[in-house]
């Protein structure tokens, strides 16, 4: 990540959960809109059933006219890092992926995917169309 710029650096807030800086790094796809569009806080309004938000993207995909972009997200201090960690767990363990509640221009529909270091990035989000 030292050689990428990030696209966007704001709050990811799930109340009673976390609430901490981030920054956003391009991974693939277009991020001009991203970029205007992204709140100064992304509010995390609940959970989402991973087999729901991939039937949504593979729809998507097929559709040919929508865009699919994906960021990769990381802590900016160390007290970051804790709630960031908390949030993860808290995914993780329920094996559930985040919704943003923000209402955004561009933006139709922001998920929060916790994804381990070692873990496989899910086969529908490749191949990846950018800086990777």
């Amino acid at each position: 990540l030292a050689r990428l710029n990030f696209i966007w650096k704001g709050f990811i807030n799930m109340p009673s959960v976390a609430k901490f800086v981030i920054k956003a790094y391009p991974v693939s796809g277009s991020f001009e809109y991203l970029t205007e569009d992204l709140p100064d806080s992304i509010q995390v309004g609940g959970r989402i059933s991973p087999h729901t938000v991939w039937e949504y993207i593979e729809k998507i995909k097929a559709s040919g006219t929508k865009e699919i972009c994906v960021v990769r997200f990381t802590p900016v201090t160390e007290e970051d890092q804790i709630s960031y960690a908390l949030l993860f767990a808290y995914f993780s363990s329920r094996k559930r992926y985040g919704v943003a509640a923000n209402n955004m221009k561009q933006v139709k529909d922001l998920y929060l995917i916790p994804l381990g270091s070692s873990d496989k990035v899910p086969h529908h989000l490749v191949p990846f169309d950018g800086p990777g």
